[in-house]
């Protein structure tokens, strides 16, 4: 199986790297080697290398500067999307695309109940509804598809073009000895990275049946007790303390409840046991 992966210095792109099977011959593409935006460059990769699967984890994923550049993140996240499928779709290319857990608006909240694949998308912002476009275009064009839904990701690569990510960032500023304000009112799926690219091979490898899969470490939490849980398997101490969401002023609205889980037999181990083993990994001296 020869597959192509698009953003290949990302923390994900990282991880599928690291994890794939013997067997699959490997075709990572940054940015600089192609620039999904161009159809003609996709195309042109795609002649070039024949790959059987595509996967595409490449995003413009900045969620408040997508607010400001609503060009660049539906160039991105949608019209490169429907480059992708046109030529998967004619050379009978598997494509798996990964999306976000925002495109929900959060409203599950009220019955305390996470997101399963049946559950219909409510983008409140320009990065969800740029990512839940992409994902209606490979539905209505595509037959051989995976839309992976992932959320709050962190893994060792950090995230490119975020400057680490949320983990990094409060293990730094503990070190540092700053003290942390962190939101206790915004609910997500923390998912290592590693885990997910694991579950990417096996979905790929067990020719599991094409559609819409959520893809997360099990379990959900809010970012100040995702913090706290750092803090305590880092055996880092500092000042942190919970805030609402409401003090901190973003360009963009998030969706204050966005857990995920599968009704598809897709089951990773809990956040917290992810999470150590991250941590585990990163301190290796």
């Amino acid at each position: 199986m020869k597959v192509l992966i698009t953003g290949a210095n990302g923390q994900l792109a990282t991880d599928l790297i690291k994890t794939a099977p013997k067997e699959v011959e490997l075709i990572p593409l940054t940015r600089k080697e192609l620039d999904i935006t161009k159809k003609e460059q996709v195309e042109n990769i795609l002649k070039q290398y024949k790959p059987d699967v595509v996967i595409n984890t490449a995003a413009f994923h900045k969620t408040d500067l997508c607010e400001e550049e609503v060009k660049k993140t539906f160039e991105v996240n949608t019209f490169a999307v429907k480059y992708f499928v046109d030529y998967c779709g004619e050379q009978d290319i598997i494509f798996l695309h990964i999306i976000t857990d925002y495109v929900f608006d959060g409203r599950k909240g009220e019955i305390k109940e996470p997101y399963n694949e049946d559950d219909i998308p409510n983008p409140i912002n320009i990065y969800g509804l740029s990512k839940y476009a992409g994902e209606l275009i490979i539905k209505n064009y595509l037959q051989k598809f995976y839309i992976l839904r992932v959320a709050s990701l962190y893994g060792k690569a950090g995230a490119s073009g975020k400057g680490g990510n949320f983990v990094y960032t409060i293990l730094k500023k503990a070190k540092a000895k700053e003290p942390l304000r962190v939101v206790d009112d915004i609910i997500m799926s923390p998912t290592y990275t590693y885990d997910l690219a694991q579950e990417i091979w096996r979905i790929l490898k067990e020719s599991m049946p094409y559609g819409i899969y959520h893809v997360t470490n099990f379990g959900y939490c809010s970012w100040y007790e995702f913090a706290k849980k750092i803090l305590e398997f880092a055996k880092l101490e500092t000042d942190l303390k919970p805030v609402s969401h409401k003090e901190y002023k973003t360009k963009a609205k998030r969706p204050l409840w966005s857990p995920l889980c599968s009704k598809k037999g897709i089951k990773l181990r809990p956040w917290e046991e992810g999470l150590k083993a991250f941590l585990e990994e990163i301190m290796k001296k």
